[in-house]
């Protein structure tokens, strides 16, 4: 029998998830309802499809040019959304500014029939056009008429024309008048753009760009972290990423005799189409984060062909760190991962996804501390981020497929075989979890979080869990625990969305353990056959 999962296991932590449940409901669940039904969090948004449409025929009536093609996406100010995060003046500005002047847009990149493409931004649950860049080909205006007709323009948008004197032509040809009194949230301010030309004989204004511009000092102290994350994600996980691959290559080899390389064939090929499926449906994402680019079309064509490439030499480094994890701890008297086959392995899978969820249930509450923590703390706080937005998936209901390629491939490379991996070089547990703790958490650093470590601290508690998850239990539940984590997570954002189609995906991947772990045991029981593998308990506890 596999013994590493006792029948009454759960009964060791149900009370601690129990605590944990009621602790996350409270900080998290109830607080995401209440403003839900007080209308504080709106989840009304207009489709891509009709935002499309409304910023086509906008264009075709001010202009008299027809559109040839229209792609919207989700755009989002990182910066301003940071600086009303980080003051806890997002209410405020919603209420005041946010029908005129949102924070997150759709973004519709257009193209025109006989040359010139333009970018229309409207507002996501309104539907309202709150702002364009045309680039189209025709007569400029004088300084001074470009003046009058901006002056004129913004009159008419509710503005005050006194608000404007000392406006002047910015090099690129763009009218901005000083910020008008009266619009300023803290220290920032309201900027505003206008640009006309004289296009078939019509005076057209190209562009109308008003945005709230956070302080100086915030924005420099942005960039600064950003460029830490930069460095922290390129050095420390990217690079080490690479160096653990070369070395699962190697000890895959220098350990073949206390494995398989048939093992892993099945779980790599699950993240490939799992890994493929994630790179390709945040394609958008990658075209909001180019702003407005010529190129964009472009240049996520070719992200797509190189993501699809990359992701052959990534499941690779998959394989043989499932290869060279299983040699290394079967070599120090450790199997933890039961095969398909083996008597016990229906039952050990049974009662893993039943503590997997009791686990996901307690990181979940253990993560909202570490927040709250590191808010009161070091003060941090969030912001949006365009390429990780949930309206821009290609597919959005197919979002919880990345909580099952990250399950696999970080579970794979840094637990089962980076703790491997040190475990054998350090000779302690503790010591061998705590550097593939840190090479995966610098992984998520780029996150939109303030100050860039703020993560680093967060999932080094949580990977460290992970790590005895692993240990003490094995690697399937450990990878059971990461996907429950992640799809949950996820689907409660589907659910926030609303719609059949991400409410049915939400529920489906949510359980979708429950079922693979049901099939397993079922097939399991009619297979056992191999002699019968007991795994000892950790020399060392995490």
């Amino acid at each position: 029998m596999i013994d590493s999962i006792k029948p009454n296991e759960w009964k060791r932590f149900i009370w601690a998830a129990v605590a944990c449940f009621i602790i996350y409901g409270a900080v998290q669940i109830v607080p995401m309802i209440t403003a839900i039904s007080s209308g504080e969090m709106n989840t009304k948004v207009i489709t891509k499809s009709a935002a499309a449409d409304k910023a086509s025929a906008f264009v075709e009536k001010e202009t008299g040019l027809k559109v040839k093609s229209a792609k919207a996406v989700h755009q989002t100010d990182k910066i301003m959304n940071g600086y009303l995060s980080k003051y806890e003046l997002v209410k405020s500005y919603t209420d005041k500014y946010d029908p005129r002047f949102p924070t997150d847009t759709f973004q519709v990149d257009l193209k025109f029939i006989g040359g010139g493409s333009g970018y229309v931004y409207l507002h996501m649950h309104s539907g309202k056009i709150v702002a364009w860049n045309l680039k189209l080909e025709g007569e400029q205006l004088s300084d001074l008429d470009k003046a009058k007709e901006a002056i004129a323009f913004l009159t008419a948008e509710n503005f005050s024309g006194t608000e404007f004197i000392g406006g002047q032509i910015l090099p690129n040809g763009d009218w901005q008048p000083k910020p008008p009194a009266g619009y300023s949230i803290k220290n920032a301010h309201l900027n505003v753009l206008v640009n006309a030309l004289v296009v078939n004989d019509r005076t057209i204004i190209t562009k109308y760009k008003p945005a709230f511009v956070a302080p100086s000092d915030y924005i420099n102290y942005v960039e600064k972290q950003d460029k830490i994350a930069g460095y922290l994600t390129s050095i420390g996980y990217l690079f080490m990423s690479f160096v653990l691959f070369v070395l699962a290559i190697i000890y895959s080899v220098l350990y073949r005799k206390h494995t398989s390389f048939k093992y892993g064939i099945v779980l790599t090929i699950i993240y490939l189409i799992t890994y493929t499926i994630m790179n390709l449906n945040v394609l958008d994402g990658i075209r909001a984060t180019l702003g407005e680019t010529d190129m964009a079309g472009a240049t996520v064509s070719i992200t797509a062909i190189v993501s699809v490439l990359l992701a052959i030499p990534m499941a690779g480094s998959i394989y043989v760190s499932i290869v060279a994890g299983d040699g290394l701890w079967k070599a120090q008297g450790r199997a933890l991962w039961p095969r398909f086959g083996q008597r016990g392995y229906g039952d050990y899978v049974w009662r893993s996804v039943g503590l997997s969820y009791l686990f996901a249930i307690i990181l979940f509450a253990i993560q909202s501390v570490i927040f709250i923590a590191l808010k009161l703390s070091i003060g941090t706080w969030e912001t949006s981020d365009a390429s990780q937005s949930p309206y821009n998936m290609g597919i959005l209901w197919l979002m919880p497929v990345l909580a099952w390629a990250a399950a696999i491939g970080e579970e794979a490379v840094f637990r089962f075989f980076g703790i491997g991996l040190f475990r054998r070089w350090f000779k302690n547990t503790f010591a061998a979890a705590l550097l593939p703790t840190f090479f995966w958490a610098l992984g998520h650093v780029m996150y939109p979080f303030y100050p860039s470590t703020t993560r680093l601290f967060e999932l080094m508690i949580i990977g460290l869990l992970f790590s005895f998850i692993f240990v003490r239990y094995g690697f399937i539940t450990a990878m059971f625990t990461h996907a429950i984590f992640n799809s949950v997570a996820v689907g409660l954002s589907l659910l926030t969305i609303g719609t059949a189609p991400n409410i049915i995906s939400a529920i489906f991947f949510s359980v979708l353990p429950v079922l693979i772990a049901f099939v397993l045991k079922y097939l399991s029981h009619k297979k056992e056959k191999k002699p019968s593998m007991t795994t000892t308990p950790p020399l060392e506890q995490l």
